[in-house]
Parts: structure tokens; C-alpha cells; sequence
């Protein structure tokens, strides 16, 4: 019980730090996790106990964010992706341990544990940049499903070699067998479960927690690591509308265990050599610079146009919590001493920390787009006139498309997915193929000449390009909420609020009006420019 005061204690202490210094808690839990464990008060038992409670209710969040029904379209590119990006950094990883003086035991560890990337970093990020259902949004949640995966039916390979044949077959077919549970209950069982019986809040949260402690007991029987049961029962409830259901009863849990974790974590890893910390740099460095070139270059060739196939590996590149799990497993078996698990701990920290800062704005993506060999090509000689621009056609897009083509004048659409483009010029209509926000390609589009430009591109951000160049353009985006419309206003646009489209995304099951209402609002909006 002392050893549990004093960890709440610390991470206390470490958030109350961290608001007052208004940074990222976790560096700060785990600094003040560090100072907890040089006094030597707790028990190297019980930190590593609560490592492995942490890191199961983590990954057990993390599963509950990765529903396989958003992939959809993006599929055979997120599995392109995903095996390539895993495949490349798990050779260069083991490469770089065997060049820095590793055996191949440790070496495997350490490669595994670079090729996943953080679900929770990649998932908050497009939630908070509302990508989440773009198509980029959806490749990445492929890619991450599929690494985590890997990772999952990989660790019974590296834990049961050592024992022979037998041991790593068994290993991995109790796995597969506890992932083969996901399809029935994904679809089935869990969603009347939790959508038809009704549940008060206290129930629901029991419910959701026997559910996560049921898989955990089964794969004590199996013989499944904790954190691959973990993982299944969080995808089992994935699916919307459960998720957003069950994400709501699990954050103040959720937080509560991070907080946990990570203090635990900075007590267990001790002071790393000035070694470790070289080692650490060079495997981050493979994982920061490998990872956007590889990502970008697969995603382009599947059909992603070049900025977010760009951004897509930015928001890959970094270790996961999965890389965590690969090293407790280690050191829990005996395969790994500290000082590697302290490599593991700084890359995945490292690397975690760093992703939000270069994607939490777009300079980063647009200084590499620069760089993109598609920019040297040559402007349109001949761009269109008087014509009505409409950047993305997606499901709205394609709603005001169907009206824009009667009209008097020609339409030009920009898209950055190829088969709404090839299928757009199949009836007759311009399209180009991008993104929205490239001046080369708003410019190839004729932005200075149109006599309107339309957009219904999601971030109301994406459009601060198309603004800053359309001049006496007079310029119509989709808004769906009041600060983007203001913001949009203050760029001199005019901004169509889809505030009953977006309520209509919950809802679309009990009502489609607010489609329709938003449909004419757009088109009434469009007419007066016209």
C-alpha cells in the first residue's frame, strides 16, 4: 500500500508540474517517477507489477481506437504500407544492434520494438486535426492496426525461441486462436450488448471491465502475453457506435493508469549511461528519418497525392507502446537487461514527444512538399476562365457537383483521391488530382481566373493557402463549427455552416433531413453567387 500512496504521490506531483508549467505530463511524471526510484523506496516487484497493469490498460485504450471498419477503401495501401514500413525499419533496426556491437537475440528485440508506431500519438492527432476520415486518416489507422498485429503474434516467436519449435508454435497459434475471436464478437455480441440492454453508466464501465479482465483470463490460459489479450478485447469494442460509448467511460480510468505507468516507468529505468543515450539517438534517428520517406513514397504509389502521403509519415514516425510491451517481455523472460530496456524507454519517449510537435501545424509537411520531385513539373500554359472551382468532391462535393454542372459555366474540381477523379473526368468533368492546398496546383486550376471557388474540404485550415491567393475570388467553405466560420470570416471567405451535416454523421441512422438541409443551405448559398 506504501508503494501505491507513493506513486500517486508522484504523479500527483507530476501533473500539478505540469499544468503550472503548461507542458506534456508525461516527460514530467516520468522525471518525477525517476526521483521516486533513487531513493529506493520501492520494491523492484511492485514497479514492475505496475508497468505491466499500466501498459495492458494502455494498450487496451489503444485497441479500443483502432476500429477495422474504418480502413474501408485504403485497404490493400494500408497493407502495403504497413508491411513495407515494418518490414524496412525492423532490417535497419537489427542492422544498427549487430553494427553497435548486439547479439542477434538482442538485436531482434530491439528491431521489433522500432517497427510499430503509437497508436494513442497517431489516433489524438487526427482527432484533434479531424482527419480521422480522410482517406490519408484511414491509411494511417490501417497501418497501425496492421503493425500492432505483427507486433502482437511476433513476441510469443522472440519469447518461445530460445525453447525450441514446439514452444513458439504453441505460442503463436494460442494468439491467432484469441485474435480470431475479434471478427464474431466485433460484429455481433458486444455491440447489442452495449447498445440494446440499456446500461447506466456504473454498469456500462463494470460491463466493459469484466470484459477486459475476461480476455486477460483467457489468455492465462492460453498462455498469451496479458498485453495481446488486452489489445483483442479493445478492438472486439472498436466499432462505432460502441467506441465513442466505451471511450467516454474509460478516460478518467485511462488517465488514471497513464499516470501510473509512466511515474512507475521513470522509478524502474534508472540513470542511462552516456552509451545509452548514443544508442537510443541512432535507433530514434532511424525511426524519425526512415520512416516519413518510406511512408510517404508506398502511399504515394498507392494513390495517395504527395502532401498527405506526406503527412501520413510524419504521424508514423515514432515507437509505440507497443515497443514498451516488447522490451517488458524481454526483461521479463530474461533476454534483455536494463540498460536495453533504458534504450527502448528513451526512443519510444523520444520519438512519442516529437511527433505532435512537427505535425501540430503544416509548415513541416509544405517544406517537404517543396522538396517533392512532382514541384519542378510545369504550370498549365493555358489555365481554365470563368469557371467554378470546387476543391474536394467527396460525399457533400459530389452532392453540389451534381448542380454545379448545369450551370452556365464550366466546372473544374480538385481531389486528392485518384478514383473520384478518374470518375469525375469519366463524365466529362475537369478534374486535377492533389492537393487543395499546393499553390502550383491552384494555380494549374486557374485560381486567379475562376469566377467562384467551392470548398468542402474538412479543415477549415487547409484552405489558408486557397485564401491567401484568390484575390477578388470570391471564395465559399464548408464550416462545421462557429470558430472555424469566424476564422474563415476573418480571411474574407464565406463560410456554409454544415452544422446539421455534422449532427447528421451521429445521427445518420435515425434521420437524414439535416443532409438535406445542409445540401440546400450549400446550394442556396452557391446560387446567390452565382
Amino acid at each position: 500500500m506504501i508503494g501505491i500512496a507513493l506513486l500517486l504521490l508522484a504523479a500527483s506531483i507530476g501533473h500539478a508540474l505540469a499544468r503550472g508549467l503548461r507542458v506534456p505530463p508525461i516527460p514530467l511524471l516520468m522525471a518525477v517517477g525517476f526521483g521516486l526510484g533513487l531513493t529506493g523506496t520501492l520494491e523492484s516487484g511492485f514497479l514492475e507489477e505496475s508497468l505491466v497493469l499500466g501498459i495492458t490498460f494502455l494498450v487496451f485504450a489503444a485497441g479500443v481506437e483502432l476500429d477495422p471498419t474504418r480502413v474501408r477503401q485504403q485497404k490493400k495501401a494500408a497493407f502495403a504500407v504497413g508491411l513495407l514500413q515494418f518490414v524496412i525499419l525492423g532490417a535497419l533496426g537489427l542492422g544498427a544492434s549487430l553494427a553497435l556491437g548486439y547479439d542477434l537475440q538482442t538485436g531482434a528485440y530491439l528491431a521489433l520494438a522500432l517497427t510499430a508506431s503509437s497508436t494513442l500519438v497517431a489516433m489524438r492527432v487526427l482527432q484533434r486535426r479531424r482527419q480521422l476520415f480522410e482517406p490519408f486518416g484511414r491509411l494511417v489507422i490501417g497501418v497501425l492496426l496492421l503493425q500492432d498485429l505483427f507486433v502482437i503474434l511476433l513476441i510469443p516467436v522472440l519469447t518461445g525461441l530460445p525453447d525450441g519449435t514446439s514452444a513458439v508454435v504453441r505460442g503463436l497459434g494460442a494468439t491467432l486462436l484469441l485474435a480470431g475471436l475479434v471478427g464474431p464478437l466485433l460484429r455481433a455480441l458486444m455491440p447489442r450488448v452495449l447498445e440494446h440492454l440499456s446500461l447506466d453508466e456504473e454498469l456500462l464501465l463494470l460491463v466493459v471491465l469484466a470484459h477486459l479482465f475476461g480476455f486477460l483470463g483467457l489468455a492465462g490460459l492460453l498462455g498469451v502475453p496479458m498485453v495481446a489479450a488486452a489489445f483483442v478485447a479493445g478492438v472486439v469494442l472498436s466499432a462505432f457506435p460502441v467506441n465513442g460509448v466505451v471511450r467516454g467511460q474509460l478516460t478518467s480510468i485511462g488517465d488514471f493508469f497513464t499516470a501510473i505507468f509512466f511515474t512507475a516507468l521513470g522509478a524502474s529505468i534508472g540513470l542511462p549511461t552516456a552509451t545509452e543515450l548514443v544508442h537510443a539517438a541512432i535507433f530514434a534517428a532511424v525511426v524519425v528519418l526512415v520512416t516519413p520517406l518510406v511512408v510517404a513514397v508506398v502511399a504515394e504509389a498507392t494513390g495517395l497525392s504527395a502532401r498527405p502521403a506526406i503527412v501520413s509519415g510524419l504521424l508514423l514516425a515514432q515507437t509505440s507502446e507497443f515497443s514498451l510491451v516488447v522490451g517488458l517481455q524481454g526483461v521479463a523472460v530474461g533476454h534483455l537487461d536494463a540498460g536495453v530496456f533504458r534504450i527502448v524507454v528513451l526512443v519510444t519517449l523520444a520519438t512519442m514527444m516529437l511527433t505532435p510537435l512537427i505535425v501540430s501545424s503544416d509548415r513541416v509537411a509544405l517544406a517537404l512538399l517543396r522538396l517533392h520531385p512532382a514541384r519542378r513539373r510545369r504550370e498549365t500554359a493555358d489555365p481554365p476562365d470563368d469557371h467554378v472551382l470546387l476543391l474536394g468532391a467527396g460525399w457533400s462535393g459530389m452532392q453540389l457537383l451534381e448542380t454545379l454542372v448545369i450551370s452556365p459555366h464550366p466546372v473544374v474540381v480538385i481531389d486528392d483521391d485518384p478514383q473520384v477523379v478518374e470518375r469525375i473526368r469519366t463524365a466529362g468533368v475537369e478534374a486535377f488530382r492533389g492537393d487543395a492546398a499546393d499553390p502550383a496546383l491552384l494555380s494549374r486550376c486557374g485560381l486567379a481566373r475562376a469566377r467562384v471557388v467551392v470548398s468542402t474540404v474538412r479543415r477549415p485550415q487547409d484552405n489558408e493557402s486557397l485564401l491567401s491567393r484568390a484575390g477578388e475570388v470570391p471564395v465559399l467553405v464548408r464550416a462545421f463549427e462557429d470558430s472555424d466560420a469566424a476564422w474563415l470570416a476573418e480571411r474574407g471567405a464565406t463560410a456554409v455552416t454544415f452544422g446539421d451535416a455534422a449532427a447528421a454523421t451521429f445521427l445518420e441512422w435515425y434521420d437524414r433531413r439535416g443532409w438535406e438541409a445542409a445540401d440546400d443551405l450549400a446550394d442556396e448559398e452557391l446560387e446567390d453567387v452565382l
